[in-house]
């Protein structure tokens, strides 16, 4: 089978399930599009469905979820030349599909987050991609999407790798990079040729290297960073701020003191908490006591309020305890989300 032909019948099997009218015939469809990507056939023909200019998103959108299906269980077929090969072809597809729709540019990057997480050859995916896409505004965003879904990837249970070679690549695409990323988010914020939700995919980004616990308090506190978390708070996009207080939690979480923790350390938290955080949540409170979605009953909305406090009692209660004074602002703002109707809130 060539690829022409083999691409013919994909695209026809496309059209059967999407636009069918008969269910027998997408059930059909459909179960010969899911035998076909488990053939060693699918990873020329997907990647030849993302080159053609003719084609639609549709098609591109099936070709990238299976190479990244193909990545993850069938990693093996390709081979290292192989596996570096199909990296050079998905990141030139990244980059012509820049502009966007935005589900193509996040398969691709799930697709070269899989790669880069199971390929050692790729040596350095964080300072490659970085020089790929930094340069030109408009693809900054596919960068950002990559760097965002990396740590993602690098915990999927679904890619089996050795305990040994899961640390040395973990160490390699994340730890080594943390300070790098911080630099590179940091860099973003400052440019203003980017596109408008920028600051958003930072945020997003930022956040996913925050939970997978790369990220301390001392590479952010004096970044703009802190700053752009608690402001994506005020946002009216649910996703939006559902990213926001993951961060702020995030950041919360970085505060609490280890016992191994250097003194110096502990001081710069204890600074933190009590000359930043305590005045950016006592402004958080204000905010949920305005927020229209509080008073309408959001409870999406009252239930990411309550996770920042909680999170910031459960952190700090021996300071606050100990304290009162200086954190009575939160005292108040926990009272105040005791006050919700809503039991499950509660």
């Amino acid at each position: 089978m060539t690829a022409q032909p083999a691409t013919n019948e994909v695209i026809s099997a496309l059209n059967a399930l999407y636009q069918g009218t008969s269910l027998e015939g997408r059930e059909q469809a459909n179960a010969w599009l899911e035998q076909f990507q488990k053939t060693t056939q699918a990873w020329t023909t997907a990647d030849a469905i993302l080159g053609s200019a003719e084609l639609g998103l549709e098609p591109k959108l099936f070709a990238a979820q299976t190479l990244r299906n193909k990545i993850i269980s069938d990693f093996g077929e390709l081979g290292e030349l192989g596996a570096l090969s199909l990296r050079d072809s998905v990141v030139a597809h990244l980059r012509a599909a820049r502009r966007g729709p935005q589900p193509l540019i996040t398969q691709l990057c799930l697709a070269l987050a899989d790669l880069a997480v199971q390929l050692e050859a790729w040596t350095d995916p964080f300072g490659d991609m970085t020089r790929t896409f930094l340069s030109d505004p408009e693809s900054v965003s596919c960068l950002l999407e990559f760097l965002a879904v990396l740590p993602e990837e690098a915990l999927n249970e679904r890619i089996i790798l050795t305990p040994d070679f899961y640390a040395q690549r973990s160490s390699t695409l994340l730890t080594q990079r943390a300070g790098d990323l911080i630099q590179l988010l940091v860099q973003c914020l400052q440019q203003r040729d980017l596109k408008a939700d920028a600051h958003t995919r930072v945020l997003v980004c930022f956040t996913s290297w925050l939970k997978n616990g790369e990220i301390t308090l001392m590479m952010i506190q004096a970044t703009p960073l802190i700053e752009l978390s608690f402001a994506a708070l005020k946002a009216e996009d649910s996703a939006v701020f559902e990213t926001a207080v993951d961060a702020v939690c995030g950041i919360i979480f970085e505060t609490q003191v280890d016992r191994d923790d250097d003194p110096n350390v502990v001081q710069a938290k204890e600074a933190a908490v009590e000359q930043q955080l305590v005045a950016q949540l006592t402004a958080v409170a204000a905010l949920m006591r305005a927020d229209a979605h509080v008073a309408d009953g959001d409870e999406e909305r009252i239930q990411g309020y309550c996770r920042v406090f909680t999170e910031a009692g459960e952190a700090w209660m021996y300071r606050i305890v100990h304290n009162i004074g200086v954190f009575e602002p939160l005292v108040a703002a926990l009272v105040d989300c005791m006050r919700f109707e809503n039991l499950d809130v509660i």
